[in-house]
């Protein structure tokens, strides 16, 4: 293959690596395949210094050897999906933000995020989320702004537009909804089952406002959706859904990605190679392949193979190649500034937003809260990441909030100490709920003033008593708690 072919078909991969530094596998993975676009994950973070540098030698590297500026990605949603978590501002995620009444928090974050990804030299952000909170169970979780359609298009459109307000492209995700199945893309195939009327009024309602508003990307969902696709075919292989739906009739004209090329819903019916060429032969952009090089290659080899026995169209590799450049030619060339990186006044805004955010959504009998002291009692589950996706750092807010308060953090089955009046019990996306949820229900029939914490979706809550409070805490890190503590009079 010659090598103005691999500069085209390079242009259409995003790959990305282990390390600190790049490694001397992708240095000769982009000499030999000119791969064009790079993707970071928490792996490849340490400190601002190293994430700076590490931009900055992989444009070089790129620049040098296909002569394009590269798209540099990374998932920096908002909440527990953060890349930059312990080296730049703790966010509130979106369904805290959609919690405040307020889309100018959206914009607010976007913007937060959006100066700190140009302060290390990242131009692609995979976010926001604009999937619609519809199923329960959706291991989406919390990445949602809400379970109503307007409110995710209001939202959305709110934190795209001060994302991209600051030079840095935003993605909307997951093309066009994984809302509605409880089924992780990570491990199985979901399925839409809904007629295409539905889908308009409901998933579609989100994506055609980040389309109307502007957004520069939008992400495939590995999705059957036999409404829109009656060969039942995942969405990222659909050229009905990638080209017919999301191009021709809702008007898209920026870069279209794929989720993860490596999950299982369409490896296990493809392999990365094959569903890496059919994805482009549906008329995606770009494909991520997210972890290796080795696959990288075999699926660029693939490609190869495919042009050269006619299975992929030339004219449209060459209209793909000149719309990636011609985007590109987009990008801010100059990176933010080390001051607009985890500074204090972002880290103030976002803690402003978190506390507007955690709520109380239940008060027997509209009572205020219990007074907690040192005489509670703290008890629950801990931090445990929602989904694949997830960035969650390890966490007891019981013991947090027992030191805080003086109080005594006990087991979820252990006997109370004499004379406890007040307890506080933690509820998260973890096995062992359930028996938080027993817990705090045993206490109530105890006559034990009780208030419980949901530090996730509304389903951890469900099948908690009315006698005891509820506080809506949305997430499960640092940020969260410090705003529950906030909320209980700490």
């Amino acid at each position: 293959m010659n090598r103005d072919m691999r500069i085209k078909i390079g242009q259409r991969l995003v790959v990305g690596f282990d390390g600190l530094e790049v490694p001397p596998e992708y240095v000769e993975l982009v000499k030999k395949y000119k791969v064009g676009n790079a993707l970071l994950f928490r792996r490849n973070v340490k400190s601002y210094a190293q994430l700076k540098a590490l931009c900055a030698s992989l444009r070089e590297l790129i620049l040098r050897e296909t002569g394009h500026e590269p798209f540099i990605m990374i998932d920096e949603e908002c909440g527990s999906v953060s890349r930059l978590a312990g080296i730049a501002a703790e966010t509130p995620c979106a369904l805290a933000i959609g919690a405040t009444g307020n889309p100018e928090n959206a914009k607010k974050i976007g913007r937060l995020i959006g100066e700190e990804l140009r302060a290390v030299g990242i131009n692609l952000n995979l976010a926001p989320v604009m999937d619609c909170l519809t199923h329960p169970g959706t291991a989406l979780g919390n990445r949602c702004f809400s379970s109503q359609p307007e409110k995710v298009a209001e939202y959305g459109v709110a934190y795209i537009q001060g994302l991209q307000e600051t030079g840095v492209f935003a993605c909307a995700k997951h093309f066009f909804g994984l809302g509605d199945s409880a089924v992780d893309s990570h491990l199985g195939l979901p399925i839409l089952n809904k007629s295409a009327e539905e889908i308009e009024g409901c998933e579609l309602v989100s994506f055609r406002a980040a389309i109307n508003a502007g957004i520069k990307g939008v992400m495939s969902a590995h999705l059957v959706c036999p409404a829109f696709e009656p060969e039942r075919i995942p969405g990222t292989v659909s050229r009905r859904i990638m080209t017919g739906l999301l191009c021709d009739r809702l008007g898209f004209r920026g870069i279209s990605l794929t989720d993860g090329m490596e999950m299982n819903a369409v490896m296990d019916l493809y392999g990365i190679e094959e569903g890496t060429r059919m994805a482009l032969a549906a008329g995606v952009d770009m494909a991520l392949i997210c972890h290796s090089e080795e696959q990288a290659t075999s699926a660029s080899e693939h490609i190869y193979r495919a042009i050269e026995n006619g299975q992929m169209d030339l004219d449209e590799i060459e209209a793909h190649y000149a719309h990636i450049v011609d985007m590109k030619k987009a990008l801010p060339l100059r990176d933010g500034d080390e001051a607009e990186f985890g500074s204090a006044a972002q880290k103030v805004l976002a803690k402003d937003i978190m506390r507007e955010a955690v709520q109380v959504v239940h008060a027997p009998l509209g009572q205020p809260l219990p007074t907690v002291d040192e005489a509670a009692v703290f008890l629950g589950v801990s931090s445990k990441a929602g989904s694949f996706a997830s960035d969650e750092v390890p966490l007891d807010a019981a013991a947090i909030c027992a030191e805080a308060f003086h109080g005594q953090r006990i087991g979820l089955e252990e006997a109370l100490p004499d004379g406890t009046k007040t307890a506080v019990v933690f509820l998260n996306k973890h096995p062992d709920n359930e028996k938080a949820l027993t817990a705090a229900r045993r206490l109530t029939e105890q006559g034990i003033q009780t208030i419980a914490i949901n530090m996730n979706v509304p389903l951890c809550a469900e099948g908690l008593p009315d006698a005891a409070w509820q506080i809506a805490a949305w997430q499960y890190d640092r940020l969260a708690v410090d705003a529950v503590m906030k909320a209980l009079g700490r």
